[in-house]
């Protein structure tokens, strides 16, 4: 290993390190402030400004340490078909367009920190520049591995990448000029939108492409200093809500080591397509928790995955569930689009998590009677006969793990604490259960479960952060208040609900899902809302849409992360997936057409 490598060896360990104390301290902080107002009726008051310094460590620290060691969430699809000379290439131009976007704001960063610097803390009274630096911190590793991925592919491609890259940088800087001088007259969006897309197909992360919108609009249109690009990327997180992120991913992963899924085969494995019935259930209970749909995917996959083999179950036809299944469990709590959805409208966490149950429910039934009809019409035989003893043998050693959530939701719904202070009773928690009831967890399992979910974290952050810069291209180019005024034009509010499934099932099934809500939400919301339709009722609505289209085939990103982790031929299960996706549909419009079934709960517990 030359002395080259082992130095960016040493700074991702280094920012993984720093990343995994950070989050840590935080969890030991929301989780004794919380004791503290619980139990003497007074919070901490300097913990706000450590939650500041924290989350911002998390987000640019963990997301370059979670992009060196894998895509960075990104679309691979056309990187995964193409082989050789034709694939570095491709890959050499995503990597080139995002270290563009990495050394624009870089360079725009110290005029940003220069004026951070002169701010102060409110309670501690230090520099907010040791909230800043993190962000400058974060740039330049992602820089630094982005040309160490470089690095790794053929010359010869990675010099098509950098011209691709110095190309979409001159053409910028001559719109700019043209747009200064009044030479040309077109929306900016129109030209960012070609160079969206070839970012997209080439593999950039999606918080890279994100900030590319963002980045070119502000070098075209030159409507503000380029030092508003780190000011909104760093603004973009400065939420007590997005804290729940990294700690609901740790407990999803403490979940993940408890077996908890494999027990529902006793239940439910005798009746006709059973151990499919328990793959939905299974997805039900873990959907959202984790963090990551990749994750919940693989969890319940894995465990099901031979007892289904075992007993006929053709792999199309599981991973076509496994995959409805996902999509099913977006709004199911603890939802990341959920909290985000929260944290960038002026919803209530605790509000959507109670408004998410029965609709997921609605779809999870359907689901279930699509199975029971496809099992018996291809002749799928039952699993093991209902066994009362070994069910009963079973189910005590799965409660503590079934509590995490009833914690979670209990404690919002309870009004004890936010839902940001309850992802940390459900670590706490989970850790002891983890620990001392399922002996499944040591120190470097602890570390590994900290590590992935902070870094993971970092990335889904990272990604609220650069979408902050695209809304706020978006607002001062008026794209969003033109897209609000076509939606506003449907007067009725079941035609705007219809519009909105079929739009957002194309969005999410272009895009991931959360980059779809972080852009669509904050334009749609307040339309929504103007014409009389309950606020809940859409954010689950778009929300339930975005799902079922990010697992849509051929294209949907979630579809063939299902069929890669249940080895499954993509298009010998795209047939069943669309069976199943069209039973999720008509399960949506039901939740659209009678709008109690999201409401009731919230307004039954007072939080509407």
């Amino acid at each position: 290993m030359t002395a080259r490598a082992r130095l960016v060896n040493g700074l991702a360990t280094g920012a993984e390190a720093i990343v995994v104390l950070a989050l840590i301290v935080n969890i030991v902080t929301t989780f004794a402030n919380t004791l503290a107002r619980y139990l003497l009726q007074q919070d901490f008051p300097w913990a706000t400004d450590i939650w500041a310094i924290l989350i911002s460590i998390i987000t640019f620290l963990g997301a370059p340490a979670s992009f060196r060691r894998s895509a960075g969430m990104a679309y691979t699809a056309l990187l995964d078909q193409a082989q050789g000379i034709r694939r570095d290439m491709i890959e050499a131009c995503g990597l080139s367009i995002f270290l563009g976007v990495c050394l624009v704001a870089l360079a725009a960063f110290p005029k940003f920190f220069a004026g951070q610097r002169t701010q102060l803390l409110p309670v501690l009274e230090i520099s907010s520049g040791f909230v800043a630096i993190w962000l400058g911190a974060g740039l330049l590793l992602f820089c630094l591995f982005t040309i160490e991925k470089l690095a790794m592919l053929r010359r010869e491609a990675v010099a098509v990448g950098l011209a691709v890259a110095l190309a979409i940088g001159f053409a910028s800087i001559a719109l700019r000029y043209c747009h200064i001088e009044g030479l040309i007259d077109i929306d900016p969006f129109i030209p960012i939108l070609p160079v969206l897309v070839a970012a997209f197909l080439t593999g950039t992360p999606i918080a890279g492409i994100l900030a590319l919108a963002g980045v070119l609009f502000f070098v075209i249109t030159g409507t503000a200093p380029l030092a508003a690009i780190p000011s909104a990327l760093q603004y973009g997180v400065a939420s007590f809500v997005l804290l729940a992120i990294p700690f609901f991913m740790v407990a999803g992963t403490l979940m993940e080591v408890t077996g908890m899924a494999r027990r529902m085969i006793d239940m439910v494995g005798h009746w006709t397509g059973g151990l499919l019935i328990a793959e939905v259930l299974a997805m039900y209970i873990f959907s959202g928790i984790s963090g990551s749909k990749a994750a919940d995917i693989a969890t319940v996959g894995s465990i099901m995955k031979v007892p289904l083999r075992e007993h006929g179950y053709p792999p199309t036809e599981s991973v076509a569930v496994l995959a409805a299944s996902a999509a099913m469990g977006e709004t199911i709590p603890p939802s990341l689009m959920l909290l985000v959805l929260g944290s960038i409208t002026t919803l209530s966490v605790g509000s959507l998590f109670v408004a998410g149950l029965l609709p997921a429910a609605v779809l999870a039934l359907a689901l279930i009677i699509a199975v029971v009809v496809r099992s018996r019409l291809n002749g799928y035989r039952k699993g093991e006969a209902f066994n009362f003893r070994r069910a009963l043998r079973s189910t005590p050693p799965a409660i503590p793990a079934f509590l995490v959530p009833i914690i979670v939701v209990g404690g919002i719904v309870g009004g004890i604490a936010s839902p940001t202070e309850s992802a940390t009773f459900a670590v706490v928690y989970g850790f002891i259960a983890a620990s001392i009831v399922y002996h499944s967890i040591g120190p470097r399992l602890a570390w590994t479960a900290l590590r992935d979910a902070a870094l993971t974290a970092g990335m889904v952050l990272f990604m609220v952060a650069a979408s902050n810069l695209l809304s706020q291209a978006i607002v001062i180019d008026g794209l969003g208040r033109a897209l609000a005024n076509g939606f506003a034009a449907l007067e009725s509010q079941t035609a705007f609900l219809f519009v909105t499934m079929l739009v957002m099932i194309v969005v999410g099934f272009v895009l991931e899902g959360l980059p779809a809500v972080l852009i669509a939400a904050p334009i749609l919301l307040p339309v929504a809302t103007r014409i009389g339709i309950d606020p809940l009722q859409y954010g689950i609505v778009l929300t339930m849409a975005v799902g079922i289209g990010v697992f849509l085939p051929p294209v949907g990103i979630g579809y063939f992360i299902a069929c890669a982790i249940g080895e499954a031929p993509v298009n010998a299960t795209m047939r069943p997936s669309l069976i199943y996706n069209i039973v999720l549909v008509l399960g949506l419009i039901l939740v659209i057409v009678f709008p109690q079934i999201t409401v009731w709960l919230p307004h039954l517990f007072g939080m509407h």
